[in-house]
């Protein structure tokens, strides 16, 4: 995949340290510029003062999960102005619908490969870029068809 990632930033919010340390240095060695919160609260006061073009969330986070920073999310702007992956180990049915519902857009199961991460977070920017709105003023409309008499 051939995607700029220069300047893109990424928030990732996961509690345990393995896990962020090997996400960071993915992101980092891909060219994403990285910020990170080890619980909920922290997580809600960054979003506060950022706009981050993806954030990466772990479900479980200590203080407020990750249910609560989409329901905070959900209040501030109606639906998140950014793509929201969202990770967890144990993450039923239900628990994805309602995270869909409050406008997480994609789901990764726990364990995940460094690779798996890198390839959601590029298709969900690579789908923020190709919306019908941005697509409509990047490229010209086709030439008008004309009918040709046999």
């Amino acid at each position: 995949m051939n995607f700029d990632t220069r300047g893109q930033r990424v928030l990732i919010f996961e509690n345990d340290r393995a896990v962020l340390e090997m996400l960071q240095i993915r992101f980092d060695v891909a060219g994403y510029h990285i910020m990170c919160a080890r619980n909920g609260m922290a997580a809600i006061e960054m979003l506060g003062v950022m706009r981050p073009d993806v954030v990466i969330m772990e479900m479980a986070l200590p203080e407020a999960d990750g249910f609560r920073i989409l329901e905070v999310l959900r209040q501030r702007y109606g639906m998140p102005p950014f793509p929201i992956l969202i990770m967890g180990r144990a993450l039923g049915v239900e628990d994805i619908r309602r995270a869909v519902a409050l406008g997480a857009r994609d789901c990764l199961a726990k364990p995940f490969s460094g690779a798996d991460v890198l390839t959601r977070v590029s298709r969900l920017l690579q789908k923020r870029t190709d919306s019908p709105a941005v697509m409509a003023s990047a490229v010209p409309a086709p030439p008008p068809m004309q009918s040709v008499a046999i």
